[in-house]
């Protein structure tokens, strides 16, 4: 979430979505009464004297009193509801009924006057938080390589392909292989001319992530500096990247990586449920009564979950409980392997102080 802007004299702040927690955490914020200002396109028709009706779309800031709001899993976006406040053009909207759509990236005011504390509280939240950091992976094997980004909302594929599936021993295989090498080196040097102060491991079996290295060691080793370790595994490419994170070996990015933080997580759960499946509740009924009885440790649940319960009460208490701090619960990104093992559980699950058997007492 990037905080744009605070200002006391509006009672108002201006906020930026980066990702659909972001926007499910505005959706909570704004309540019926708000005032939220966004700027939008709009059909203005004009009836010339002839009869004859023309229509342009017109850029125009908008501002309504939220008067109902909604949540569209589907889209991955929240609406806000209401009639028209204020308009930065004179179009003659005041009063109509309109609805601001917003999607990551859009830049929202929300304003209100009895309750300016509470949304200076959320934005100092966020603006009191490091910036997630953004981190390069290259996965290597003798069959294939892969260029990832991890970011603070998840994991962007920006290449991935096969080696040629001949021996490489010959000369025509290891010209296509400096070939591939080429076009990552290309991605690399685009990827840090944009983010100069990223960095980038590298994950496979050790004797390819040598014959990398030597490549950059000899082609560039302005991109050499970048790379800040390597990490061993058995196979390379897409499914490398995953292994890495299933296994706990990138464990020491966590802090820094919320997608391996995720992952981390996920695995210590099913650790934990299969040496003792009564210190852990599956499913949200489970969590929700370890949870009355003061017996849970932590909550995960999957971002998907949020965005179709939302609207929730009891889910809703269980969020006000971690706002308060009274609760941990941490939410998974969506597209992972994490978040998708524990939407297989019922999008939430929880460690437990100690072992209850919930499964009899719920029914």
């Amino acid at each position: 979430m990037i905080v744009r802007d605070v200002d006391s004299m509006k009672r108002s702040v201006v906020l930026i979505p980066e990702s659909g927690l972001d926007l499910l955490n505005i959706f909570r914020l704004v309540k019926i009464g708000y005032e939220v200002y966004s700027e939008t396109s709009r059909e203005i028709k004009k009836e010339r004297i002839t009869g004859k009706v023309d229509s342009e779309r017109v850029r125009v800031m908008l501002g309504i009193e939220v008067e109902g709001k909604t949540v569209d899993p589907l889209m991955r976006r929240i609406s806000f509801a209401g009639r028209i406040i204020y308009e930065s053009k004179p179009l003659d909207l005041l009063g109509k009924h309109h609805t601001i759509h917003l999607y990551p990236g859009m830049e929202l005011r929300i304003k209100s006057q009895k309750e300016f504390e509470r949304l200076k509280a959320f934005a100092s939240s966020y603006a009191s938080r490091e910036r997630s950091e953004r981190m390069l992976c290259i996965s290597i094997d003798d069959e294939r390589i892969a260029v990832a980004e991890f970011t603070g909302t998840g994991l962007n594929k920006l290449y991935s392909k096969s080696f040629p599936s001949i021996n490489k021993s010959i000369s025509w295989g290891e010209r296509e292989i400096k070939r591939v090498f080429g076009e990552v080196l290309s991605i690399l040097k685009d990827y840090f001319s944009k983010n100069k102060k990223s960095n980038v491991i590298i994950i496979g079996p050790k004797i390819f992530i040598e014959d990398f290295m030597n490549f950059l060691k000899n082609s560039e080793k302005s991109i050499l500096k970048k790379v800040k370790k390597v990490y061993h595994s058995s196979v390379g490419g897409e499914d490398g990247i995953r292994e890495a994170m299933r296994s706990g070996v990138l464990k020491d990015l966590a802090d820094l990586l919320k997608p391996i933080r995720d992952s981390v997580e996920v695995e210590r759960f099913i650790k934990q449920m299969s040496r003792n499946p009564e210190k852990v509740a599956l499913g949200f009924r489970e969590v929700l009564e370890a949870w009355k009885l003061g017996a849970v440790e932590k909550i995960l649940i999957s971002e998907d979950f949020l965005w179709n319960h939302i609207i929730d009460e009891d889910l809703g208490k269980l969020l006000e409980a971690a706002e308060r701090g009274k609760l941990d619960l941490q939410v998974l990104l969506d597209g992972l392997e994490a978040s998708e093992k524990i939407m297989g559980f019922g999008g939430v699950v929880a460690f437990l102080r100690y072992p209850l058997p919930l499964k009899d007492m719920i029914g």
